[in-house]
């Protein structure tokens, strides 16, 4: 029974209307149309379509849409679409969508009451609209037989995506364990990496000391080798000197007179 009432749930939510009729009206100046599906089913969603036309520039009071069915046996209010104070200019139109679900016990034809008041007139009409029928027995064979298709159909699509889920789920499971060792190795390079940025900082204030170092001694090392280039000239201006204080005596001793002593020897007179 139970699933002979979903079958039937099914059947009358899917299933469509064979055409669209429509119902037209013209109330103090303004008119309109309402459309609707001639045929419905049980728990079924139907649309019903409001179009409203101003023939004069007017104002509306009050216009009403009621729609009612018959649900075991008793007439019960499905929908109300109440519009009220709207002005309207000459040829100005809207149109307004009305849903309306059936409910399970509803049979017969449903039955619509417009109603609507202008300033320039009012007027209201009674009518009887969608059909709702039940379905057969012939037409729950069908739809028992299209839904066991559509069953069969799904339940491999299942059996596929469970397998497909199961190979997804190990392949998760194998990428969270790689994800671990990755982030060990991670956190060991990167206990790595800080410690050479330690040891990189401590080298890099060695070098600028080294640097300061460098600087220095290359500042006393320029300033010595100044010194020592003067003392190299002043040196070699003392040897050339010397050497051409040497060679100027040289040259004049060679050059000077001898000096001849003579020695004279006094003669005696002979004794006589």
């Amino acid at each position: 029974m139970m699933f002979g009432m979903t079958l039937l749930l099914s059947f009358s939510s899917t299933a469509k209307a064979s055409q669209i009729s429509t119902f037209s009206f013209m109330y103090g100046y303004i008119g309109g149309s309402l459309e609707f599906d001639e045929e419905a089913y049980p728990t079924s969603t139907i649309t019903y379509n409001l179009t409203v036309v101003a023939y004069l520039e007017v104002t509306i009071y009050n216009l009403k849409v009621e729609i009612s069915g018959l649900v075991k046996e008793e007439w019960q209010i499905l929908h109300t679409e109440q519009i009220m104070s709207r002005y309207m200019v000459e040829d100005e139109n809207f149109t307004t969508q009305m849903i309306v679900t059936l409910p399970y016990d509803t049979s017969g034809r449903l039955r619509c009451v417009i109603e609507a008041s202008t300033d320039k007139g009012f007027g209201k009409a009674t009518f009887y609209a969608t059909y709702v029928r039940t379905t057969t027995h012939e037409e729950l064979t069908a739809l028992y037989d299209e839904l066991l298709t559509n069953y069969s159909t799904l339940q491999t699509d299942y059996d596929q995506l469970l397998t497909s889920y199961h190979a997804l789920n190990e392949t998760h499971s194998l990428l969270v364990s790689e994800y671990g060792s990755m982030q060990t190795d991670y956190e060991l390079l990167n206990s790595s990496y800080n410690s050479l940025v330690t040891s990189y900082d401590s080298l890099t204030l060695d070098y600028d000391s080294l640097q300061e170092d460098y600087a220095y001694v290359k500042t006393k090392y320029d300033a010595s080798l100044g010194e020592l280039n003067i003392v190299r000239i002043l040196m070699y201006v003392f040897t050339v000197t010397t050497v051409v204080f040497v060679a100027t005596t040289l040259y004049f001793k060679k050059k000077s007179p001898y000096l001849v002593l003579r020695k004279e020897t006094a003669i005696k007179p002979d004794e006589e």
